[in-house]
């Protein structure tokens, strides 16, 4: 999997309050990273949002077709750009907890309309479900890129 440019990574983690020109569209991108408990070389990879597919149901897609050892315990670390709207946040609870050998941490870069009551619901839903979701502060999506800018870029 061919993966993200320095430029794109940049860009689109960076959660600037405002959009300096060139102005250049946000889009929703989700980097992850699944390691075994023992240890092993993590996987590694990112997508994007699709015609009527976003990130999130992408992913858990792309798990599901891994065929993970169920007698094996792994970790994934999600990054996205944008936390998950209230369908993906089900989706990925309902995803959780039906994979008890998986455990998953989600960092968002920003939050997306986190003022409309049923996003809260979703992160509420999600929290709820041992699913902790951190929002990066743009000190930390700094040090975050600058510490994962070399798994996830060219």
């Amino acid at each position: 999997m061919a993966l993200l440019t320095a430029e794109t990574f940049s860009l689109q983690f960076n959660n600037k309050r405002c959009v300096s020109k060139p102005y250049y569209p946000r889009k929703a991108l989700l980097c992850y990273q699944l390691t075994r408990q023992n240890g092993s070389t993590p996987t590694r990879g990112y997508l994007k949002n699709k015609k009527k597919h976003h990130a999130e149901i992408r992913f858990i897609k792309k798990i599901e077709s891994m065929g993970l050892d169920k007698t094996q315990c792994y970790q994934v670390t999600c990054y996205l750009t944008w936390s998950p709207c209230p369908s993906c946040a089900g989706e990925l609870v309902d995803f959780i907890q039906a994979h008890h050998h998986l455990t998953l941490r989600i960092f968002a870069s920003r939050l997306y309309y986190h003022w409309l009551g049923h996003y809260q619901e979703g992160l509420l839903l999600l929290c709820g479900s041992q699913v902790p979701v951190e929002v990066m502060g743009l000190r930390d999506s700094r040090g975050t890129c600058a510490g994962l800018l070399h798994r996830y870029i060219v």
